[in-house]
C-alpha cells in the first residue's frame, strides 16, 4: 500500500501559497521583452515557470509512504541435558540418560533437517550455562559423553531466549533430568518458565530418568546449613541444619556438629538425634555453640550412614565460623516504635563489630507495666544502652537503678529525645536523674492521656551544629566538620532542657545557631552518659546522608565504650558463599576502613589464593571506588583453602591483613542426587500451556516436530519504506541539477538575444 502527501516547510500551507504568490509573481518582472518575438518571450516564461514549479515543488516536500509484508522466520530451540548425572541410569536400567537422550536426538535429527527449511533450527547443550551451538550445517554434533559439574536449566533457558531476541520463537524443546544443582544460578527456574509465558513461547519439556521414588528410597541428606556464622567471643551462636530423611521412618538418625580451629584441633557436639515420623521428611537440628577463642573455625555438620544408603556424599555440609575479639553489645530500649530507631538499628547494624538487640514497650500494654527484664541490665551483659522514647513507667524504679549501676561501673548510655523521654517521661525523681548531664522539670511531665505538652518541646526546624571538637561530632576532616554538619537536613523538633549541668566531664557536644542545646555528653562513675534532645536524625539517611548517618551512631558507641581511638583499621574479605566444588570459580570483595568504619582511600590491596596444598597464587585486583574485587578463576583442588589479603598505605605501612577460608569439595553434586524430577519439567511446561507447552515423552518426540512442521507460526513482518524529495542526496542532487540547467538555458537565451 502506498500513500502519497506533503510535508511543506514550516508545517503550514499558507506559508507555501504566499511563497508561490510571490514567485508566480516574478514572472512578470523583468526587462522589456517588445523587441523580441512572440516565441521568444513564450520560451523565456516557459524556463522561468519550470524554475518555479519545481521551488514550489521543493518546498511542499512531497513524501510518499509505502507498506510491504513480508514473511518473518521463526526459530525453534532445542535444549539437552549435558551435565554428568545423564550417565546415570535411565528408567529402564539397561543404557544410561544420556545414551536414551542421544538416541532420541538421533531419532528427530531427519525432522530436524524437514524444519529447517521453514524455521531455524538451534540445537544447543546447557550445563552449568548454555553451550555452543550443536546444530551445524544440518547435522548434529553432539559430545561423546557428559562433563558438566552443575546444571543450570533456568540461566540456560534465559540465555538462550536472549540470543533470539528480536526473533519469533515457534517452539523451546528442553531435555534433561530436570533436577537442578547450581549453587547460584543467575536466573531462577520457574523465573526463566514465567519469562517464556509472558512472551507467549511454548515450552515441552521432554525428562530421562527415575523419579526420586524410585532410586531413593533409603536416604538421609543434609539439605540446609547456612555457608557463613559471625559471632562475638563467649556468645552463644545458634547453629541450625535440615536433614530429609528418606526411607528411614521411625528411627533414630545421630547427627554431630564437628568444629576444628585453625590448629586442627577438633571438637564435637552431639550427638543429637532426629527422627522422622513418615517419609521424605525435612527436619531441623539446633545446636548450641559458645566460642570460647576468637578465630577462624570449620564446622562440619555429619548424619551418621544409615545402612542401605545409595548415597552418602549428602550426609554432610561444611560451613565457616568467624569469632571476633572484642564485639560491643548495644541494648536498645524503645517506647513507640518511630522512624528513628528503625534507622538507628540500620546504622549499626553495619558495623560487624557492633551486636544489637532491641526490645520496644508500646504504650497499649501499659498494664504489664513495669516491664520484667530479667538479667538484661545485670553485671557485663551489654556494653552500652540506648534508651528511646520510653516512660520511666515501662522500666519502673528497680530496673532504672539496676541501669544507674551499670554506668555507673563503666557502661555507656545515651537517652534520645520524645515525648516521653527526660522530664516529660518522668526522669525527673528515678535513679536516672543523676546520670543525666541535663537538669530536669518536674512540671514537665507528660502524662499519656493529656495532649503532647509542646511548651516543654523547641519546635523544628532545627539546624544542629557542633559547639566544640570532639570524637562523637567528628563527621569530617576538622576544617570542613562544621560545613559538614550544616549540610545535614535540621532535626524536626527537640526536647527543651531547663539547663545544662555543671560538672565534672559535663560538654555540651551540638547545639543549633540560637544555642538550644541538642547533644551533651557526662560522666556518671566509671561510664560515659550522652543525652541527645533530637529524635529524627533518621531524615538525614533519607535525604542522602546515609553514610554520615552510620558514622555518627557508630562514633557515639565507640565513644560510649571507651574505644574512641580511631587511629585503629579494619582489612576485611567478604566472600558471598563459603562452599565450591572443582571447578568453580571464586569472586570476592576486599578493603580496608577505619574504626568509625570509612573507607581508607589511598590503600593498596594485593591479594593470594592458598590452596589446600598450600601453594599461594598472586590474584589480581581491580578497585571500584573504595573496594576491590578479585577472582579465582578455577579452583581445582580439594580441601580447605584460604584467599589472604594484606593492606598497605600511601607511605607503605601496613594496616594489616585478612584471611577468608573457604572448602573445596570434591563432592559431585550431579552424581550426589540420582534422582531425577519429572514433577519439576511437568510444572516447567505447564506454566507456558497457554502457548501450548506440554511435557512429553521421548518417543512423542518425533510426532510433536510433525505437529509444528504442520502448524508453523504464520509470522508476518510489516515493512515500512518512506521517500521524501531532497530526503537522499541522488534526489537532492538532480533537483538542484535541474534548477541549475533551467537557470543556465534561459540566461543562455537572454544572452543570444542579446538581452544582457
Amino acid at each position: 500500500m502506498t500513500n502519497w502527501s506533503f510535508q511543506p516547510i514550516f508545517d503550514s500551507y499558507p506559508a507555501v501559497a504566499f511563497l508561490a504568490l510571490g514567485l508566480i509573481l516574478t514572472l512578470w518582472i523583468g526587462p522589456s521583452f517588445r523587441q523580441l518575438h512572440r516565441y521568444q518571450r513564450v520560451s523565456l516564461l516557459v524556463l522561468r515557470a519550470l524554475v518555479v514549479l519545481l521551488v514550489i515543488v521543493a518546498i511542499l516536500r512531497p513524501t510518499r509512504v509505502s507498506t510491504t509484508s513480508k514473511p518473518q522466520t521463526a526459530v525453534l530451540l532445542v535444549l539437552f541435558d549435558a551435565t554428568r548425572s545423564m550417565e546415570l541410569p535411565n528408567d529402564s536400567g539397561d543404557k544410561s540418560r544420556w545414551e536414551a537422550q542421544l538416541e532420541a536426538l538421533r531419532q528427530i535429527e531427519p525432522h530436524l533437517k524437514e524444519l529447517a527449511g521453514d524455521l531455524e533450527v538451534k540445537v544447543h547443550p546447557y550445563d552449568a550455562q548454555l553451550g555452543p551451538p550443536a546444530w551445524r550445517n544440518r547435522r548434529l554434533r553432539v559430545p561423546t559423553a557428559p562433563g558438566g559439574r552443575q546444571t543450570d536449566i533456568g540461566s540456560s533457558l534465559h540465555e538462550a531466549v536472549r540470543r533470539e531476541l528480536g526473533k519469533r520463537l515457534a517452539a523451546v524443546v528442553l531435555l534433561g533430568d530436570g533436577t537442578q544443582t547450581a549453587y547460584q544460578p543467575t536466573v531462577e527456574l520457574y523465573d526463566a518458565a514465567r519469562e517464556l509465558d509472558n512472551l507467549g513461547y511454548p515450552l515441552y519439556t521432554v525428562t530421562f530418568g527415575p523419579a526420586g521414588d524410585k532410586v531413593q528410597s533409603r536416604d538421609v541428606a543434609v539439605e540446609n546449613l547456612p555457608e557463613q556464622f559471625t559471632v562475638f567471643v563467649k556468645n552463644k551462636l545458634e547453629v541450625r541444619g535440615l536433614v530429609r530423611v528418606r526411607g528411614y521412618a521411625k528411627r533414630d538418625i545421630p547427627v554431630r556438629l564437628a568444629i576444628e580451629d585453625q590448629s586442627g584441633n577438633r571438637q564435637v557436639l552431639g550427638p543429637v538425634s532426629v527422627r522422622a515420623d513418615k517419609d521424605n521428611e525435612q527436619l531441623e537440628v539446633p545446636l548450641t555453640y559458645v566460642p570460647q577463642q576468637p578465630g577462624q573455625y570449620r564446622m562440619t555438620l555429619a548424619a551418621d550412614q544409615q545402612a542401605g544408603e545409595l548415597v552418602t556424599e549428602n550426609n554432610q555440609l561444611t560451613a565457616f565460623l568467624t569469632v571476633l575479639d572484642g564485639g560491643l553489645r548495644v541494648l536498645y530500649v524503645e517506647g513507640e516504635p518511630r522512624q528513628e530507631q528503625k534507622f538507628i538499628r540500620w546504622a549499626l547494624d553495619a558495623s560487624p563489630d557492633i551486636d544489637l538487640d532491641f526490645q520496644w514497650f508500646p504504650r497499649r500494654f501499659r498494664k504489664d507495666w513495669p516491664v520484667e527484664l530479667g538479667d538484661l541490665f545485670e553485671q557485663g551483659n551489654y556494653d552500652a544502652y540506648i534508651l528511646g522514647d520510653c516512660d520511666s513507667l515501662v522500666l519502673g524504679p528497680e530496673n532504672l537503678r539496676k541501669l544507674a549501676a551499670e554506668v555507673e561501673r563503666g557502661k555507656g548510655l545515651i537517652v534520645l529525645g520524645g515525648y516521653h523521654s527526660f522530664d516529660p517521661g518522668g526522669y525527673y525523681d528515678t535513679p536516672l536523674a543523676d546520670v543525666l548531664p541535663i537538669e530536669m522539670n518536674r512540671l514537665a511531665r507528660q502524662e499519656f492521656d493529656q495532649p503532647d505538652m509542646t511548651r516543654w518541646h523547641v519546635p523544628g526546624p532545627l539546624l544542629m551544629v557542633p559547639a566544640r571538637s570532639h570524637p562523637v561530632t567528628l563527621l569530617a576532616a576538622p576544617g570542613e566538620n562544621e560545613e559538614t554538619w550544616r549540610g545535614l537536613p535540621p532535626l524536626k523538633g527537640a526536647n527543651l532542657w531547663p539547663r545544662v549541668k555543671e560538672a565534672r566531664g559535663v560538654q555540651l557536644l551540638a547545639q543549633s545557631p540560637d544555642n538550644v542545646p541538642l547533644l551533651v555528653a557526662g560522666e556518671y562513675g566509671s561510664g560515659r552518659v550522652l543525652a541527645f534532645a533530637g529524635d529524627s536524625t533518621w531524615q538525614w539517611w533519607r535525604q542522602g546522608h546515609g553514610k554520615t548517618h552510620r558514622r555518627f551512631w557508630r562514633q557515639v558507641v565507640l565513644w560510649l565504650t571507651r574505644r574512641d581511638d580511631f587511629t585503629r583499621n579494619d582489612v576485611w574479605i567478604d566472600l558471598a558463599q563459603r562452599r565450591f566444588p572443582i571447578g568453580s570459580r571464586v569472586t570476592f570483595t576486599a578493603g580496608a576502613r577505619t574504626a568509625t568504619g570509612d573507607a581508607i582511600r589511598d590503600a593498596s590491596l594485593t591479594a593470594a589464593f592458598h590452596d589446600a596444598q598450600g601453594k599461594a597464587t598472586a590474584i589480581p585486583l581491580t578497585r571500584k571506588d573504595d573496594d576491590f574485587s578479585g577472582t579465582v578463576d578455577r579452583v581445582t583442588q580439594p580441601g580447605n583453602c584460604q584467599i589472604k589479603v594484606t593492606a598497605v598505605d600511601a607511605r607503605g605501612q601496613s594496616l594489616g591483613e585478612a584471611t577468608a577460608h573457604l572448602d573445596v569439595t570434591d563432592q559431585d553434586v550431579e552424581l550426589g542426587n540420582p534422582a531425577a524430577d519429572p514433577a519439576q519439567m511437568a510444572q516447567l511446561a505447564r506454566m507456558t500451556r497457554a502457548a501450548g507447552g506440554d511435557a512429553v515423552a521421548p518417543e512423542q518426540l518425533p510426532a510433536l516436530l510433525e505437529k509444528i512442521k504442520k502448524n508453523p507460526p504464520k509470522l508476518v513482518e510489516e515493512v515500512l519504506t518512506k521517500w521524501q524529495l531532497a530526503d537522499t542526496w541522488w534526489d537532492a542532487w538532480l533537483l538542484l541539477v535541474c534548477l541549475i540547467c533551467l537557470l543556465a538555458a534561459e540566461w543562455t537565451l537572454r544572452k543570444r538575444w542579446s538581452m544582457v
